[in-house]
């Protein structure tokens, strides 16, 4: 596939001075080929106009750019205000606006946006539909499983895999820094889901009104017959419906029944598995699920809503979702040789870890263990309410370490027991499968161990048990 260097510029309303064939766009100088268009992004840890020349060394035609350069290069340097908008919109150019033959749902908010985006595809899927998914775990393409380097893939290989994907659907999550850096921009989506918003990705967006502001720029992607799917179960879902309503965007919301809405919430129970009752346009409808825990009932009836938006009936959807089986790393459930039980769950955010362990605690017969790693160079303003939260809910709690990602292994270990101090039924164990092992043999009869921070994750850094991740560990546990 190629392009001319005018015909991708059009839309920005450039013009190069010559016209040149492109026959890729990429960011990364180290991935150039002959005849590519190298964008030179300014990042959080390197800045691209550094590698201009690199890149035309490795075969750039042209380079776009935001700094004014008065170095001469060999071939033409566009400079633009904003690079990664621009990324954007050429990205989407060059694979010819892929968005347009696909029916697209973005799905954001601070937790559930995994949990939500597998429901939908299951639902689909399941009444005959083709679909995409991308995010997190894994990204799905014509059937395809494809490895997740990010949550929102950048601008570039989102758009090369929509174009690739020949799916009628795509179901993607939608990352606050995929908003941020336009890795999505312009109107896209079909429809916007908007899960919550609590404590994350601080060290990023700096306060919660910021990332706020954000995630609600997702709705500024809608296609013109567009349509919000906002969760009003909390105060920044309550503010958003209300946000976007004096903007006259089309919403419809999900959260406790209120009556205004077609499609409601009307009761759920959570314990032993979670039941749902809805009112959808006068009817009442029952739900049976196979997961658990509260959380899974708002993504569920987000679910629910997208899906009936969509077109399908009342019946389809619920037949699906009844069927729906649950996701690798959220709530996982493990039965153990005495009969106690281990759960593994991606909890990483202090409402997403008291959903988690409310859940864990009402499965529990007897006494609840928490093993919970940190992760470093992230949110550290979290910690200590998670810390809090934690014990709130365990009998027993051991904290341990996730990825380092390049910080001391003592400055972290250093930071647990200055977090466990207050609390007596708080333990430092510095290897992950160490902790692991030790908590398993504490296990009796009906006690319950969760495992958070991971989920299906795969291990980065080396432990004494060579296990790839959380379940395998306990596994081998097992096996001893």
């Amino acid at each position: 596939m190629n392009k001319t260097l005018n015909a991708l510029l059009e839309p920005l309303d450039l013009k190069g001075e010559e016209d040149i064939i492109i026959t890729g766009i990429q960011l990364d100088s180290r991935k150039i080929k002959e005849g590519n268009l190298f964008v030179a992004v300014t990042g959080h840890e390197s800045d691209g106009h550094n590698f201009i020349h690199s890149a035309i060394t490795n075969g750039a035609v042209a380079v776009i750019g935001e700094k004014h350069i008065t170095d001469k290069w060999p071939v033409p340097y566009i400079q633009v205000e904003d690079a990664r908008k621009v990324l954007s919109i050429l990205a989407n150019c060059f694979y010819d606006m892929p968005h347009h033959k696909h029916k697209m749902i973005g799905i954001t908010g601070t937790n559930g946006k995994t949990t939500t985006s597998y429901m939908l595809h299951h639902i689909l899927e399941h009444n005959g539909k083709a679909v995409a998914r991308l995010g997190t775990v894994e990204y799905v393409i014509n059937g395809d499983k494809r490895e997740s380097s990010l949550t929102t893939p950048d601008a570039i290989l989102l758009q090369q895999m929509l174009h690739e994907s020949e799916d009628e659907y795509v179901v993607m999550e939608v990352s606050s820094h995929g908003i941020d850096q336009y890795r999505v921009h312009g109107p896209m989506f079909d429809y916007a889901l908007f899960t919550n918003l609590s404590h994350e990705h601080l060290d990023y967006h700096k306060d919660l009104e910021n990332y706020y502001h954000t995630k609600k720029r997702l709705f500024q992607c809608l296609k013109n017959e567009g349509k919000g799917i906002v969760g009003t179960y909390g105060s920044w879902g309550e503010r958003l419906q209300e946000e976007l309503a004096e903007e006259l965007v089309p919403t419809t919301s999900f959260g406790q029944a209120t009556g205004s809405e077609a499609i409601y919430l009307k009761s759920y129970e959570t314990v032993p598995n979670v039941r749902i009752v809805i009112q959808d346009n006068g009817e009442e409808h029952v739900i049976h699920m196979k997961i658990k825990g509260e959380h899974n009932v708002y993504n569920a009836i987000g679910s629910y809503i997208c899906a009936r938006e969509i077109g399908l009936s009342s019946r389809e959807v619920i037949e699906a979702l009844e069927t729906f089986q649950g996701i690798p790393g959220r709530f996982e459930t493990i039965e153990l040789p005495n009969n106690a039980k281990a759960f593994i769950d991606y909890a990483h955010t202090p409402d997403g870890l008291q959903y988690a362990l409310k859940t864990a605690k009402e499965c529990t017969e007897r006494d609840l263990y928490h093993i919970f790693g940190f992760r470093a160079k992230r949110d550290c303003s979290k910690r200590a309410t998670m810390v809090e939260i934690s014990q709130s809910f365990s009998d027993y709690v051991c904290l341990t370490l996730d990825d380092l990602n390049g910080t001391k292994k003592e400055d972290m270990l250093a930071e647990l027991k200055e977090l466990s101090k207050p609390y007596p039924n708080i333990k430092v164990v510095d290897d992950r499968t160490e902790a692991i092992a030790h908590v398993l043999s504490l296990l009796k009869k009906g006690d319950g161990l969760i495992i958070t921070g991971k989920g299906p994750e795969a291990y980065k850094e080396e432990y004494r048990y060579q296990t790839r991740n959380d379940r395998a560990t306990i596994l081998a546990c097992i096996k001893e």
